[in-house]
């Protein structure tokens, strides 16, 4: 009888060593060369808009054919509405219809988030090493100048994509159709139609990371409050405050809603420069003449299918970011690359 529960306490030794050892296999710190790391980043940024851009392309599509102008549209423009949108659409091409340029944005949408993601990140640490009192991470002057230099980088590399998706979803045409109609009536020049309302675009993702970085400070310091209030922490220092995932997802949220409102008529404008034969001189001009012929309501023409669109989207992405970003310094250690000579 003894030595059966001498023999039932061994195994109990043993199986609690082996789920301590499988626990401590499971923790074990992964090993990345910091370019790995890089181009772990890199990808992640962009991964993270794709399944949502596809979920989404019905709105981007609808807002589009909001946003053309009489030429485009025809004379019942002043009466167009959603509805007559969707309609429209589903006579014409049915559900898939709803898909046009689907293919520019799968093609577009991992360099475009990744060439983002990536270079505010490597911008801020940059800014933050040559001005750590100034504009330190995470501070407003850090993340404007990070933001507008990441938006001019991603814009100048995927002007010519969207520019193509553009014209699929106005006039329906295949993607190497409207490839070649471009390049033969414009050349290489016509890829960048658009260009400069996109780099007017850039406050925008500027501004969303300045409120964004604002908002998560806000709520880490209240966090900190709330815990020094209930005795937990005694201490000033926000380092180890962990916001929630929620908490992520709300601040991109609001940020990317403010900004989205602040700038949206240059969306309307870059619609407007992308339309065949558009007599538009510049993005100003444009603005300028769809403010005097069709007004406010012109110039804000598919914004609330715009936010329907952006804001969970960009919500997805900056939350999948944080948490990628957040397992990267958790589980990854840089080890030195060995250059072979």
């Amino acid at each position: 009888m003894i030595q059966q529960q001498n023999k039932k306490a061994a195994v109990l030794v043993v199986s609690k060593q082996q789920q301590q050892q499988s626990t401590s296999s499971s923790k074990k710190t992964i090993m990345m060369t910091a370019r790995q790391m890089q181009i772990f980043n890199l990808l992640s940024g962009g991964v993270a808009g794709t399944v949502s851009s596809i979920l989404t392309n019905p709105l981007e599509v609808m807002k589009t054919q909001l946003q053309a102008s009489a030429a485009v549209v025809g004379p019942s423009k002043s009466q167009q509405t959603l509805q007559s949108v969707c309609d429209g659409i589903w006579k014409k091409d049915g559900v898939a219809g709803f898909w046009r340029g689907l293919a520019p944005t799968l093609v577009g949408i991992i360099p475009a988030r990744s060439v983002y993601f990536y270079s505010y990140q490597s911008i801020s640490t940059k800014i933050e090493e040559k001005s750590p009192v100034a504009a330190p991470a995470g501070s407003p002057t850090n993340a404007l100048l990070s933001g507008l230099m990441a938006g001019v980088c991603s814009n100048t590399l995927t002007n010519p994509i969207w520019m193509i998706r553009t014209r699929m979803q106005l006039y329906g045409t295949p993607c190497v159709q409207s490839i070649q109609t471009l390049w033969n009536a414009e050349g290489v020049k016509g890829f960048y139609k658009g260009v400069s309302a996109s780099y007017w675009g850039c406050t925008e993702g500027a501004l969303q990371f300045v409120i964004y970085e604002q908002l998560k400070t806000r709520v880490t310091k209240w966090k900190r409050q709330q815990q020094q209030n209930d005795g937990t922490t005694t201490t000033n220092d926000d380092t180890n405050i962990e916001l929630t995932k929620l908490e992520y997802f709300i601040s991109a949220a609001l940020s990317k809603g403010l900004a989205s409102v602040l700038t949206y008529p240059h969306e309307v404008a870059r619609t407007r420069l992308r339309e065949l034969g558009s007599a538009a001189g510049g993005m100003w001009d444009c603005i300028f003449t769809i403010g005097k012929t069709e007004g406010t309501a012109g110039l804000y023409a598919g914004m609330g299918i715009h936010l329907a669109k952006v804001v969970p989207n960009s919500a997805l992405m900056f939350l999948t970011y944080e948490l990628v970003r957040k397992w990267l310094q958790t589980n990854v250690q840089v080890k030195e690359e060995v250059v072979v000579l």
